[in-house]
This record gives C-alpha cells, sequence and structure tokens, in this order.
C-alpha cells in the first residue's frame, strides 16, 4: 500500500508529506482547493502524464514521492525480482522529477530507472481511476479485460496458457516469414551463385596454385640466364672449360698423387679418403647440373600460358578471395549456400507443419479460455445487476457479449468482448457509449470495482470523483461499496459527498492558503472534531443550523462505523 506521499512544488503544492493509511483514505474540500491534485500528483508518480504546467510558478522543477510496503505483495515482488531489484524491509520508494525542459528523472530504491520500467512496477502498486477515467468503460477494447480481471486462478492459468501458446506461434510465424521470403528471393540468388558456382568450378583450381605459378614464371622469364649459369658450372667441373683441365679431372689427379704415400701415414690416408669423397660429389654435383639444365624451359608459349593463367587467378581474386586457397574456400562457402536454398522448400514445408500443429495448439487452449470467460460473463452480469440495483438502477439489465472468432489471432485469445447495457425496462441491450450516462457510468465503474476487490491483485484503489452525477440514498451505497473494497485493499478516494467521508476510515481536508503572497494548497488529518465540522459543512449547515448540522454528522459518523464494524477489514 501507500504509505506516505511527498510533493513538493507541483501545481498549488509548494512542500508537503500526506501520511495514508488502510482502508478508506477520504479527501474532501472545497471546490477548486486542489483534491485532484492529489490525484495528478499520483499519476504522475506512476508514470502518467508529465505536463510542465504541473510544474509550480517560480520552481525549476517539480518533485513526487511515494513510499510503497510492499511486503507480501507477491506480484510486486515478482516484478522487482525480474528486474534484479530487491526492497529493503519490504519498502519501495519511488519518485519522479520533471523540469522545465520536460526532462524526466525516474528512481527506485534510489537508483535512476527508465520511465517504462517505474511504470511497470507502479501498475502493479496503484489502480488509478480519475475524473475521467469511468469513460474507459465507453473503450469496448478495455471490457475483454475487465472481464478478465474477475477470473480466479484457473481463468488466469488458462489466459496464462494461451499467452505462452501466442508467443510459441508468433516465434515460428516470424521464421516461416523469414523463410518464405527467402524463397521469394531464393531464384534471384540462386542464379547469381550458380553463375559464381561455374567461374569457380571451370578455374580448376589447386591449393598453392598461384605460389607455385608465380615461382615458375620466375624460372621462365630468367631461362637464358639460368642456363648460362648451369652450363658454366658443368664445365668448370665435369668438361675443364678453355684449359681442358676440369675440377673432376684435377680432384682425381690429386686422388692419384696421395695413393703413392697413403700407407706411410695414417694421416696421409685421412686426405685420400676426404679427396675421393670431394671427387664423388663433384661428379654427383655435375649429373645435378645437366639434370636441372634439361629441366629449364625456354619456350616462350609456356611463359605465355603461365601469364595467362595468373592473370585468370589475379581476376578471380578480386572477387573471391586473394589467393588460390582462399578462392577455395569462396567456392565451399558458394557450393553450400546452393545446397541450403535448394533445399530451402524443405525447411518451409517443416515450418509449415510446425506452425500449423502450434495453430491448433492455441486454438485448443483459446477455445478453453472462450468458454471460461462465457462462464465468467454470465456470472459476472448477474453480480453486476445485484450491485447495480444496490446503486439505483434496479431497472437496469447488463450484459457481456463474448463472441469467439476462430480467425483472430492474439495474445487474449479469439473472443471479442462487449459490454452492453439496457438502463431501463422495454429498452434493447446497447452499448455503452450510446446509452450510459456519467453518473451511470461512475455506478457501473464502481459496481465492476466491487465485484473484483477480492481478486484483482493491485493493492492500492485511488478514485476520483467516482460520485459524478451521484446524490441521495445513492450517494449512502456508493459510500459502503467503497468500504467494501477497502476491506480488501487500500482505498484513496476524493469526494464531495458527506457519505462517503462519513464512511473514511481516514479523513483529509484539502484547503487553499496564502503564504508569502502566494496561494499554496495544504492537506490536514481531521480528528474527531475536525470530522464534524467538516461533515456539517458538507451537509451545508449554517450558523443558525450549526448545532443540527453537527447533530446529523454525529448520526452520519456513528452509522458508518457501525457499518465498517459489521463489514471489518481483512488484514
Amino acid at each position: 500500500m501507500l504509505e506516505q506521499l511527498f510533493i513538493r512544488d507541483f501545481a498549488l503544492f509548494d512542500e508537503i508529506t500526506v501520511a495514508f493509511s488502510g482502508g478508506l483514505s477520504v479527501l474532501t474540500g472545497e471546490t477548486g482547493a486542489g483534491k485532484s491534485l492529489v490525484v495528478d500528483a499520483v499519476s504522475f508518480l506512476c508514470g502518467g502524464k508529465a505536463d510542465k504546467d504541473f510544474i509550480r510558478s517560480g520552481s525549476p522543477k517539480a518533485y513526487v514521492e511515494g513510499v510503497f510496503q510492499i511486503e507480501g505483495n507477491q506480484e510486486a515482488l515478482e516484478v522487482l525480482a525480474a528486474l534484479e531489484m530487491t526492497p529493503e524491509d519490504g519498502i519501495l520508494i519511488v519518485s519522479r522529477e520533471m523540469n522545465r525542459s520536460g526532462r524526466n528523472i525516474c528512481r527506485m530504491g534510489g537508483l535512476p530507472v527508465p520511465l517504462n520500467v517505474l511504470k511497470q512496477v507502479t501498475e502493479v502498486l496503484v489502480d488509478i481511476h480519475g475524473q475521467h477515467e469511468h469513460q474507459s468503460l465507453l473503450r469496448e477494447s478495455r471490457h475483454l479485460t475487465y472481464l478478465d480481471s474477475f477470473g480466479g486462478a484457473e481463468h488466469q492459468a488458462l489466459h496464462g496458457e494461451v499467452r505462452k501458446d501466442y508467443e510459441a506461434f508468433r516465434q515460428l510465424n516470424r521464421q516461416y516469414q523469414a523463410a518464405l521470403d527467402s524463397v521469394r528471393a531464393r531464384e534471384e540468388r540462386l542464379e547469381l551463385l550458380r553463375l559464381k558456382d561455374r567461374e569457380l568450378g571451370a578455374a580448376n583450381l589447386e591449393p598453392g596454385e598461384d605460389a607455385a605459378l608465380e615461382q615458375r614464371r620466375d624460372l621462365l622469364r630468367h631461362a637464358v640466364k639460368i642456363k648460362t649459369a648451369l652450363d658454366g658450372a658443368y664445365e668448370a667441373l665435369y668438361e675443364g672449360g678453355q684449359n681442358g683441365e676440369s675440377a673432376l679431372l684435377l680432384s682425381k689427379q690429386a686422388q692419384k698423387q696421395i695413393s703413392d704415400i697413403a700407407l706411410m701415414d695414417a694421416r696421409f690416408q685421412d686426405v685420400l679418403q676426404r679427396i675421393q669423397s670431394a671427387a664423388y660429389e663433384l661428379e654427383e654435383l655435375g649429373h645435378d647440373l645437366h639434370s636441372l639444365n634439361e629441366d629449364i624451359d625456354t619456350d616462350s608459349e609456356g611463359l605465355e600460358a603461365v601469364e595467362e593463367r595468373l592473370d585468370l587467378l589475379r581476376r578471380l581474386g578480386r572477387k573471391y578471395g586473394a589467393t588460390a586457397d582462399e578462392m577455395l574456400e569462396s567456392w565451399q562457402e558458394i557450393r553450400e549456400e546452393i545446397v541450403k536454398l535448394e533445399t530451402l522448400e524443405e525447411k518451409l514445408d517443416g515450418l509449415s507443419q510446425a506452425l500449423q500443429r502450434q495453430k491448433r495448439e492455441y486454438h485448443v487452449s483459446a477455445l478453453a479460455l472462450s468458454a471460461s470467460r462465457l462462464t465468467l460473463a454470465r456470472r459476472f452480469e448477474k453480480l453486476t445487476e445485484g450491485h447495480l440495483k444496490e446503486l439505483n438502477m434496479a431497472g437496469s439489465r447488463f450484459r457481456v457479449s463474448v463472441d469467439p472468432d476462430s480467425t483472430r489471432i492474439s495474445q487474449n485469445g479469439i473472443d471479442e468482448v462487449k459490454m452492453l447495457i439496457a438502463p431501463n425496462l422495454g429498452e434493447d441491450f446497447k452499448p455503452l457509449a450510446k446509452i450510459a450516462s456519467g453518473g451511470e457510468l461512475s455506478r457501473l465503474m464502481l459496481a465492476m470495482k466491487a465485484i473484483t476487490a477480492d481478486t484483482n491483485a493491485v493493492p492500492t484503489m485511488v478514485f476520483d470523483e467516482i460520485d459524478t452525477g451521484i446524490s441521495g440514498a445513492t450517494a449512502q451505497v456508493i459510500a459502503r461499496k467503497l468500504w467494501d473494497i477497502a476491506r480488501f485493499r487500500q482505498v484513496i478516494c476524493v469526494s464531495h459527498l458527506h457519505q462517503i467521508a462519513a464512511m473514511a476510515s481516514q479523513h483529509m481536508e484539502v484547503e487553499k492558503a496564502e503564504s508569502d503572497g502566494r496561494t499554496q494548497t495544504v492537506i490536514s488529518e481531521l480528528d474527531d472534531l475536525g470530522r464534524l465540522k467538516s461533515l456539517a459543512g458538507l451537509l451545508g449547515g449554517t450558523k443558525p443550523q450549526q448545532e443540527s448540522g453537527l447533530q446529523h454528522a454525529r448520526v452520519l459518523l456513528d452509522e458508518a462505523l457501525a457499518y465498517r464494524e459489521s463489514h471489518p477489514q481483512t488484514s
């Protein structure tokens, strides 16, 4: 519940702290005193409209802070847990400020939070019905929500199942539509990929081919120089050049000279072996030089072919990768995508079948929810008509139309819900917007809130002028209805009716005052004597009738106390 409200520089409020109790808190005061500004402040705190006109004249910003007791409020605790927030000692402090540039700063537990997070949390803490809020009954889009709020745990579980099935359907449908779009664009993509596949396939690429070709090109470009060098080396080692003395011949002569003295000393034998090894190596080198010379190609056509191949690789490289290896990787990716696109229709068929299965599952749960709504609608009609009878609308008939449509798919099911009323005997049922007056809408809203008082999980309800267009005996019934709701949750109500003020378990007076040449709104909690005087004023008493007014007020307070004691709060 809302334990405390702190308001600073908001409209006519300078700086004020209002402490609320449980039960029914009623704010009364003269017209224009600022009673509804309290509701505006609570609405602003909970993420409602942020009008810069709310900022008090001469002040840079408006600030509102609320202290909420949420211990035992499982829904609020779950929302906070999902946001990774933990209240201290069951207390949550929420604040919002707005400067003249329109910038908002929202905090929860002292930490800055986005406005949408503040709304997400406060919507499970406070239910606000301002002066025009009952007009929401005229919006048929809200009727389904009102009916569902009447359902118990079993109905809410069915609703949760529908939301779960709808979300699964929505996800599958998104995948199906993406696959369908891919199929539509597939042919153009496939044509491009197949063209690339043919281009790379015709190239007959080999791993590392570009490096090998560059090496071969260099050999072909310098073939004459290479052959000359190889010929010269071969001649020096094997043929002896112009003097006829080759390295091989000289090594053999040295071998012969040393062999004659080899037996004279072991050292000479070692030298001989080394000369023999050198001679063998020179002979092998000669063979190798000859073979290398034979391998060198001086054919200009071969060079031209290599250059053409390298040019092809360069052109392909600009599209598919810098090296032959990278181009081969690109080719593999292209072939894999071709296979994927060629099998896309199979995937689409699979998604289509899965989507149809999920759609059938959705309709099973949606039909179960629809059946539950039909049952709820009959009970809701009966209870609403009973409350309307008590609220001096005995001749009114109320109907809730539940119209299922199997082609409709939403997170709320397949139903269209409309609330209809026939306020007078002999009249046909018509939409609320065509029949109900302001006073009738107020009473209908109160009847619906009274019906759902023990099922609505929101711990605080705020009503502003719920008594619009109401007077006389009906006002007494409304006062009791408000207390019936307050038995289960905190109710804060702005009213001008003495019957409602008398029923309050906490009565506050809202007044205008002047200080330092400025007007401001002040709020005072009334004691027993203050309540008597306030009620007498609401009764319209003047000085000659003051005592009679006070006497009447005492009677009202006693009757209200008796009703509250006979209908005690649940906690």
